[in-house]
């Protein structure tokens, strides 16, 4: 049995309250992954949402070490995940890697003991709540505690992703124009830098007219994917137009705004996508410019749009800075 907290009543008590009190969904989602953890005693624990599509389960928050560098998306009814999420049903396993349903992934860490129960608005799945123990055996309690936490959180989880569903693109999960109104008003006011990157898939419209729309659509998201990872939590990533992006990074100056920039960059050029008959390296182009006092939101991204045009007219697959 993994090492359950001392108090898991109050800390599920502790959660409830808190969870009345957040209205972001990226926030409330953290907030879960990490009592979840708290109510187990154990350290990873991971929330996955269904996509817009229904089809795909996708990494949204996450307490402790990742087993991957860039959490994989799931089918449903594909791996454990996936099963959960299909059946509606819970898993409790001594060890995940033995099970028949398991679905391993390239440069995966040991898992060891896995539970794992569906995230529900109504009688609908939404989504899957998944904890891990390295050296431990969850048993049916921590089934029990952790179906308690799917319940506490899974209406005011519904209630945050339909307010956020008008400001989502739903194609790839992230921000759209309504998204970014409403994050820029959140960031720009006030003393702290903010830094705006373009971004822009590098000869996307090559990529459609060998592959496919299918295919196009499969890239973006997982561009968008391989983005996340390297984010952090208060930065917003904006879906600007087809394939190009915007990044808002709050708090952070010019000089940084680049090296995070150059990390994204780096990121999506290390993270090839499977397509059919093999794999796809995609490459990005990014323009950075940091907020003026008194500028614009329309000025600041029309100066990242200029520097990502010298990137792309420098050979592309590069950062360019204002």
């Amino acid at each position: 049995m993994a090492a359950a907290a001392p108090d898991p009543i109050d800390t599920l008590t502790a959660l409830a309250e808190q969870m009345s009190t957040r209205h972001s969904l990226e926030e409330l989602l953290r907030l879960v992954a990490d009592g979840a953890a708290r109510v187990l005693g154990v350290e990873r624990v991971s929330v996955r949402l269904l996509d817009p599509t229904h089809t795909q389960l996708l990494a949204m928050a996450r307490s402790g070490e990742p087993l991957h560098t860039q959490p994989p998306e799931f089918k449903i009814g594909e791996g454990l995940i996936g099963w959960i999420a299909e059946h509606g049903a819970p898993l409790c396993l001594a060890s995940a890697e033995d099970d028949p349903r398991f679905a391993p992934r390239p440069g995966m860490a040991p898992m060891g003991a896995f539970v794992g129960v569906p995230l529900r608005a109504g009688a609908q799945v939404v989504g899957v709540i998944s904890a891990l123990d390295g050296t431990g055996r969850f048993d049916e309690r921590d089934q029990r505690l952790l179906t308690l936490v799917a319940a506490m959180c899974g209406p005011h989880i519904e209630l945050a992703r339909l307010a956020r569903l008008v400001q989502i693109d739903p194609l790839t999960g992230s921000l759209n124009r309504r998204g970014l109104d409403q994050r820029y008003q959140a960031d720009a006011p006030g003393p702290a830098p903010l830094t705006v990157a373009m971004l822009d898939l590098d000869h996307f419209k090559l990529v459609n007219d060998r592959y496919g729309h299918a295919v196009g659509d499969l890239v973006l998201r997982h561009v968008t994917a391989v983005i996340g990872q390297v984010l952090r939590a208060d930065d917003a990533l904006v879906r600007y137009g087809g394939e190009e992006f915007l990044l808002l990074l709050p708090g952070i100056e010019r000089e940084r705004g680049a090296r995070i920039a150059e990390r994204v960059r780096a990121a999506v050029a290390a993270a090839p996508v499977a397509v059919p008959g093999g794999q796809l390296t995609a490459t990005v182009s990014i323009g950075v410019a940091e907020l003026r006092p008194g500028e614009a939101r329309d000025e600041v991204i029309a100066r990242a749009d200029a520097a990502l045009y010298r990137a792309k007219a420098g050979g592309r697959d590069r950062v360019a800075v204002d």
